[in-house]
Formats: C-alpha cells, structure tokens, sequence
C-alpha cells in the first residue's frame, strides 16, 4: 500500500515539475523542485520492499540509488556492467573506486579512476557483493593491447589497485557481481 503511495506521489512531482518547468521561472521554483526531488529519492530508499504472494523480496532493484550500471553503448564496447578499481578486501567481498569510461568521437574508449594514492572516503567506495556462482577470471593482454586471453581465477587471486570489469547489477547501492574480470 505504501508502494502505490510513492508512486502516486512520484507521478504528482513529474507532473509538478512538467509544470514549473513550462510555466515557471525563477530560482524559488527550482529550489522547490530539488527539495522535492530529495524528499522524493529520500521516500523511495526508505519504502520497503515490493510484495508478492505476501513474500517480501528482500532486495529492490536501484533505480533511484547513487550508482547506476554503465549506459547499454558502452556496456557493449567494454562487455561489461560496471567498471572499478579495488580499494579494499574483506573476507567475502571487496570495495571499489568507480572507473568511468566513455565513449569518444572516434569511436575510442577513455577510462578515468581515481590515482592509488587518492584518500577516498567510505561514501565514494562500491560494495562489492559475491553470488555463490560468481565467476572470476584474470584477464591478460599482449604486449601492445590489441588482444587478450581470460583465465579462470579466483577470489584469492584479487589484489588491492587491481582495475576490475563486473557483470551484474545493483541492488540498495551494492553490486551483486556474477562475473568479475580483473587484471
């Protein structure tokens, strides 16, 4: 019930922010409409999860959460869902530092991370959660780039700094890895 609340809600801001936008100016409009839009992201992170057949799924999926899988274009040019690069390993998980891509004009790839050294605050970091059939594997180049070879590895085998392709998806600002690349 709660549920149909929010999306009601969410339906009203869009129609009110249509609105401002086409009939409004002025910064007293906009500042409403990014306090609403806050309380809006702030409602839909705290609503409980979606029921079905009285089972409550204990994960929402993250349509309105701080990370985002990559765009479809560039997911297919780097044949993965997310892009990162290990800041810290605990026992059965590990965090990460996003490493941005993008697509040039040229139809070249231009990869961004932040540097070794950087002190990253905790909110900056990805939690990386392990599934029971995630698959890893050590991705090796050849000398000048142009081709590589996978080779099956294993959690054990991750290093901190190592830069890592995941296939997989976020769910409460988490992301749930099937198959992780690292090299």
């Amino acid at each position: 019930m709660k549920l149909k609340k929010v999306m009601i809600l969410l339906g009203t801001v869009c129609i009110l922010n249509t609105m401002v936008t086409g009939c409004g100016s002025g910064s007293i409009a906009k500042t409403e409409e990014n306090q609403t839009d806050e309380a809006l992201l702030e409602e839909l992170n705290d609503a409980p999860s979606k029921e079905i057949d009285g089972n409550t799924d204990g994960l929402q999926e993250n349509t309105a959460g701080k990370w985002q899988v990559l765009e479809p274009d560039v997911a297919a040019a780097v044949d993965a869902d997310f892009l990162g690069k290990v800041w810290k390993i605990e026992e059965d998980s590990f965090f990460i530092a996003e490493k941005k891509v993008k697509i040039l004009d040229d139809s070249s790839l231009s990869y961004s991370s932040p540097s070794s050294n950087a002190d990253l605050p905790d909110s900056q970091l990805i939690h990386v959660i392990l599934e029971d059939d995630t698959r890893f594997y050590l991705k090796t180049t050849d000398g000048n780039g142009e081709s590589y070879e996978d080779t099956k590895a294993e959690f054990q085998d991750l290093k901190v700094h190592m830069s890592v392709e995941m296939k997989g998806s976020f769910k409460n600002d988490k992301f749930y890895a099937k198959e992780i690349r690292f090299f």
